[in-house]
C-alpha cells in the first residue's frame, strides 16, 4: 500500500512538474509617467507626479497631495476634449498613483474625509450592505505583473477610472449564508474621482455592471481589467493544490462542498453553473472565465457560480450534494432565472444526473424490495433515496458537457486507476453506509466482489454497475443540452478519444449540438470549446 501511494504521487508530480504554474504575479514599481503632450495642463501634472515620487518615501502626505493635483489637472483637460487620450492616461495614471500611496503607506480615506493639505478626499457612499470600501486593500492594476498557464491573454477595457483589485482585509464569517464567493473575496473595481473646488469625491463602480461613466457633462467608457482579480486570487488562495487533498480525503474537507457566486446576485441576471472534474477545484475554470469576462454580451446577461466538491466521493454521493446545494439557492434566490450548467469531466456526470428523472428504476436496479421495505436504518435509507431516485432539474434551463465520461472511462480500470482508488479515503459519513454503497456501486464483473467503499474513481469506471443504470435513462426533453468533444487532432471519431474519454463515452443522443475539438482532456480550457461554450451563451441569452 505504502509503495502503491508513492507511485501515485510520483506519477502526479512527474504530470505536473512540465507545467508552468498556473498563476504568476508580480508587484512592481511604477515608473514616472512621461506627459507625451505640450498641453500646459498636462505638463503641470507630469511636474506635480514628479515631484510627488521624489518626497513620497518623507513624506508621503505631501506626495498624496501632489498626486491628487495632478488627478484634478488632467480631469479639467478631459472636460474640456474627451476625445484627448494622453489627457486620460494621465487621469488614469495619476488616480492609480493615489491608491497607491494609500495602500503603501496604510493611509485610511474612506471610513471618514481624509484632509490632504488644501484637498479633502473622501467616498460617495454606497449603502448596500458589503460595499463598505473601507473593509477592502485596493490594488492597483497597473503594479501588476501577471503570468501563468493561466494567463496567456489580459482582459482589459480601456476607457476612465483607475482599475483595482479589491480584496477583503478580514475574513467574512456568514459569506457561505448567501453563497459568497469566499471568506475573503476577490474583486474587480473601477475608481473615478470628481472634484467640487477642492473636495475630492471619490465613487467606486463594478465594471461588470457599469459600462460608461461621466466625468463633468462627458461620458466616457469604464476603464476595467477583468483579469487581475483572478491572478491575485490564486497567486494567494492556491486552491489547486486542495485537488488531489480533495481526492484522497474527501471526508476531511466535506465543509468546501458549496455553490459559490463570483459576483453580487442580480435577479436579472441568467446564472452560469460551472462544475469541475475529478482531482480538480474551481482554479480550473479560469481561462474560460477570463474569456467569458471579455464578452460584453455575455456580461451583461450572466452571472457566473461555480459547485467546488471533493472528488473523491463517489459521484451519486456529490450529484446528491448538488441538488442539496440547489435547493439551498432556490430558498435564498427564489427569484433567479433558469440555470445554464457547464460541467466538465466528472462535472458533466453530475451534470447529467441533474437532467434525469429516475423514477424507481436506479432503486430496482440494487434493491429488491421498495424503500420502505428495504429494511434499511433510517440513515443508509435516507442517504440512498437521495442518491438514487430523484427528478431533473426544472431549475436548470440549458446544460453543456464538456469531455464528460458519461459511460465510464477505461482508464479509471486501468493500473492508475486500480491504485489511485485503492489510495482515497473513505469519508466517516460513508463508512457508515459501507455494506450498502458496496452493493449499490460495485463493478458489475461476474465474480467481482468490493471489499472497500467505492471511491470516485470506481464510479468513473465503464463496467459500473451505477454507471450502466444511468445509460438506460433517457435525459428529459424538457431541458436542451449540447456536447464538447475531445479527439486530441487525430480526426478518428467515432474511434476518437481525448485521451481519457473515449467518444464514444462522451456522445449524447438527443445533444441540440456537438463540437469535436482538437484537445486533450482539458476541453473546457481548449480555446475551440470556450468559444463553443460563448456561442451556446449567446444563442440562450437572446431567447
Amino acid at each position: 500500500m505504502k509503495s502503491a501511494r508513492i507511485f501515485l504521487h510520483c506519477f502526479l508530480a512527474l504530470s505536473l512538474v512540465a507545467c508552468a504554474p498556473i498563476a504568476a504575479l508580480k508587484e512592481r514599481k511604477v515608473e514616472v509617467l512621461k506627459v507625451q503632450s505640450g498641453d500646459a495642463g498636462l505638463v503641470r501634472a507630469q511636474g506635480e507626479l514628479t515631484e510627488a515620487g521624489k518626497c513620497e518615501g518623507r513624506d508621503a502626505m505631501r506626495a498624496l497631495e501632489l498626486t491628487l493635483m495632478a488627478v484634478k489637472e488632467a480631469g479639467v483637460e478631459l472636460e474640456a476634449d474627451p476625445k484627448d487620450t494622453e489627457a486620460m492616461r494621465v487621469y488614469n495614471f495619476s488616480l492609480q498613483r493615489v491608491f497607491g500611496i494609500l495602500r503603501k503607506h496604510e493611509i485610511d480615506a474612506w471610513s471618514r474625509p481624509l484632509v490632504v493639505g488644501n484637498f479633502t478626499l473622501g467616498q460617495r457612499k454606497d449603502l448596500r450592505r458589503g460595499h463598505d470600501v473601507s473593509l477592502y486593500e485596493m490594488i492597483p492594476e497597473d503594479q501588476l505583473e501577471i503570468g501563468g498557464k493561466y494567463f496567456t491573454k489580459r482582459v482589459k477595457r480601456e476607457g476612465l477610472g483607475a482599475a483595482l483589485v479589491s480584496v477583503r482585509k478580514e475574513e467574512k464569517k456568514d459569506f457561505q449564508k448567501n453563497f459568497g464567493g469566499g471568506g475573503r473575496t476577490y474583486y474587480g473595481s473601477t475608481a473615478v474621482a470628481r472634484f467640487k473646488g477642492q473636495h475630492c469625491e471619490v465613487e467606486f463602480y463594478n465594471p461588470l455592471d457599469v459600462e460608461r461613466v461621466s466625468l463633468g457633462r462627458r461620458s466616457f467608457p469604464l476603464a476595467a481589467d477583468f483579469t487581475a482579480p483572478y491572478a491575485v486570487l490564486l497567486t494567494r488562495e492556491r486552491p489547486e493544490k486542495l485537488g488531489l487533498a480533495r481526492l484522497l480525503d474527501p471526508g476531511k474537507y466535506a465543509d468546501t462542498a458549496r455553490i459559490a457566486r463570483l459576483r453580487p446576485y442580480d435577479p436579472e441576471r441568467i446564472p452560469l453553473l460551472l462544475v469541475h472534474g475529478l482531482m480538480d477545484t474551481h482554479a480550473t475554470w479560469v481561462p474560460m472565465l477570463n474569456a467569458l469576462r471579455a464578452d460584453p454580451e455575455i456580461r451583461k446577461r450572466y452571472q457566473i457560480w461555480i459547485f467546488t466538491y471533493p472528488s473523491g466521493y463517489p459521484y451519486p454521493y456529490s450529484a446528491a450534494l448538488l441538488r442539496a446545494e440547489l435547493d439551498k439557492v432556490r430558498k435564498v434566490y427564489p427569484d433567479h432565472k433558469p440555470i445554464v450548467y457547464v460541467g466538465h469531466s466528472m462535472g458533466g456526470m453530475l451534470g447529467r444526473l441533474m437532467l434525469t428523472d429516475s423514477g424507481d428504476a436506479l432503486w430496482k436496479n440494487s434493491f429488491s424490495q421498495s424503500p420502505d421495505k428495504a429494511g434499511l436504518p433510517a440513515k443508509d435509507l435516507k442517504m440512498m433515496k437521495e442518491m438514487l431516485i430523484f427528478d431533473h432539474r426544472p431549475d436548470i434551463g440549458r446544460a453543456i458537457f464538456i469531455c464528460a465520461p458519461h459511460r465510464g472511462a477505461d482508464m479509471a480500470a486501468g493500473i492508475i486507476g486500480r491504485i489511485g482508488t485503492r489510495l482515497v479515503k473513505a469519508p466517516r459519513m460513508l463508512l457508515d453506509v459501507g455494506d450498502t454503497l458496496k452493493h449499490v456501486l460495485t463493478l458489475d464483473r461476474a465474480g467481482f466482489e468490493m471489499t472497500r467503499i467505492p471511491s470516485s474513481i470506481d464510479t468513473l469506471s465503464s463496467d459500473n454497475k451505477f454507471v450502466k443504470a444511468v445509460d438506460r435513462l433517457p435525459l428529459t426533453k424538457a431541458i436542451p443540452y449540447h456536447t464538447i468533444v475531445g479527439d486530441r487532432g487525430k480526426g478518428d471519431t467515432p474511434n476518437s478519444s481525448d485521451g481519457f474519454v473515449p467518444y464514444k463515452s462522451s456522445h449524447l443522443e438527443g445533444a441540440v449540438s456537438e463540437l469535436i475539438v482538437n484537445s486533450n482532456h482539458s476541453g473546457h480550457q481548449n480555446p475551440e470549446a470556450i468559444a463553443e461554450v460563448v456561442r451556446i451563451l449567446h444563442q440562450h441569452g437572446r431567447r
